[in-house]
């Protein structure tokens, strides 16, 4: 077998637990460029961590051999707050929801969600008239986390949640950061039922979640009125064996799931995508050139989506420079062996999505912004795990279609009727939280 390098721990106690937890990506960056594409990160005396930045590699843990694996342990802090949905279950009871949540992503079903979508990026649109108006600066990333919230509720689930999308809000956020701060505690596999300040909070955000979701179920039992939508699906499910429907807790699971991935993933990414546009004035002007060709002065439509090659080269490229689901983490059941490394079992199997994202062996000039390199005679040349921002294999995100149809759509609306620019003397990084968010604003003005 080959042997697997080690990272040297950084303190005697934690190893390099703490050097992870200032920063994930550039650990697993900066180990990747001194170590090679397989290394083990050292991070705790109580777990064994391979990374693997290699496609040909990654291809065999989530395709090739992907049976062999299940969720990583970092999973578990985030079944905490999502329940067993279709992001944290395993088995056969994440097949059976997989397989009842399915038809709603559909094309056709997507076709039929253009409407509901362009009506919330078109409202949008009016509020921003607002801040032209008054010559006023906002912050694109709380604008866009408004936006795909707002999509994600009328589209699953037909609600209109604007009288407590704040709320709503707040304890996405708030549960992102309070999962982040789980993982990346040296003693945070010991002490997630102690009330510490930070599971405190979890505990109140979450409660303030839970009532809210739990409402909208609720209410959709107690209506007589017929629904298109994906609760609806979940409502009317039944288990084949038993014929039994989902309990409400089931239900909560997978509401919160959906609607916070939907929201949380695409906003992310198209705050960055306007960062990315507004840094690269000529990749901008790109955009608009086909825009106007495209669409001209009249109102967006779905068949106009296949015609959007540059946008949705530009979201590719977004998602390769900023990938919201920075990472995949699985855990080897029984011992296995790929290209001469053996993986005992129960070891954690890191694949750092960002970094493989940005390697130097796989992307020419892989910190420029190329949307370019999504032409599809140079997506043919690559290895597929080079670029994975879905995910890979039987867990593939169901959400990507819906997606890159919003992230299309909002940006084709946005750049049609608006140009911007970003305001001068801001540093903007990322921050990997259990999405890698933007970790301050992104301040923009409209020209």
């Amino acid at each position: 077998m080959k042997s697997i390098p080690k990272v040297p721990a950084e303190n005697f106690f934690t190893l390099n637990m703490r050097a992870f937890g200032r920063d994930p990506v550039h650990f697993f960056e900066t180990n990747r460029a001194r170590f090679g594409d397989v290394y083990e990160s050292n991070l705790s005396p109580f777990l064994k961590m391979y990374v693997f930045c290699k496609p040909e590699l990654i291809k065999h843990f989530l395709i090739d051999n992907a049976k062999n694996y299940k969720k990583s342990f970092a999973y578990g802090f985030l079944r905490r707050a999502l329940g067993n949905g279709l992001v944290t279950s395993e088995g056969e009871f994440w097949l059976r929801q997989r397989r009842i949540a399915q038809p709603a992503f559909h094309r056709e079903r997507l076709a039929s969600l253009t409407q509901t979508m362009m009506l919330s990026i078109s409202e949008t649109l009016v509020k921003w008239e607002g801040y032209k108006a008054r010559n006023q600066a906002f912050d694109v990333a709380h604008e866009m986390v408004q936006l795909t919230s707002e999509i994600a509720a009328k589209s699953l689930f037909s609600s209109d949640i604007s009288s407590f999308k704040d709320r709503v809000i707040n304890c996405i956020n708030n549960l992102n950061l309070c999962v982040s701060n789980m993982i990346k505690s040296p003693l945070g596999r010991f002490t997630a039922w102690i009330p510490t300040k930070n599971n405190q909070f979890f505990e109140k955000n979450q409660a303030e979640f839970n009532q809210i979701i739990y409402s909208i179920i609720e209410n959709r039992r107690k209506t007589n009125a017929t629904y298109h939508d994906l609760l609806q699906m979940l409502l009317e499910a039944k288990d084949e064996e038993t014929g039994e429907s989902m309990t409400d807790e089931q239900l909560r699971d997978e509401v919160i799931t959906l609607f916070s991935a939907g929201s949380e993933t695409s906003s992310n990414a198209l705050a960055w995508a306007m960062y990315l546009l507004c840094s690269n004035p000529e990749k901008k002007e790109k955009l608009k050139q086909e825009i106007a060709q495209v669409i001209g002065n009249r109102a967006m439509q779905f068949a106009d989506i296949p015609s959007l090659t540059y946008a949705n080269q530009i979201i590719q490229e977004t998602l390769r420079l900023y990938p919201p689901a920075w990472a995949v983490g699985r855990e080897a059941k029984e011992n296995d062996e790929v290209d001469g490394y053996f993986i005992p079992k129960k070891t954690q199997v890191l694949i750092p999505t960002s970094v493989v994202h940005r390697h130097p062996d796989l992307w020419e000039n892989p910190l420029a912004f190329q949307p370019e390199r999504f032409e599809n005679e140079l997506i043919k040349a690559r290895h597929k795990f080079a670029h994975f921002p879905f995910g890979g294999g039987p867990r593939f995100c169901i959400g990507n279609n819906f997606a890159m149809m919003e992230m299309t759509l909002a940006l084709a609306m946005i750049f049609q009727q608006f140009d911007f620019e970003l305001l001068e003397n801001q540093t903007i990084k990322a921050e990997a939280l259990v999405t890698l968010k933007p970790q301050s604003e992104i301040k923009v003005r409209i020209k």
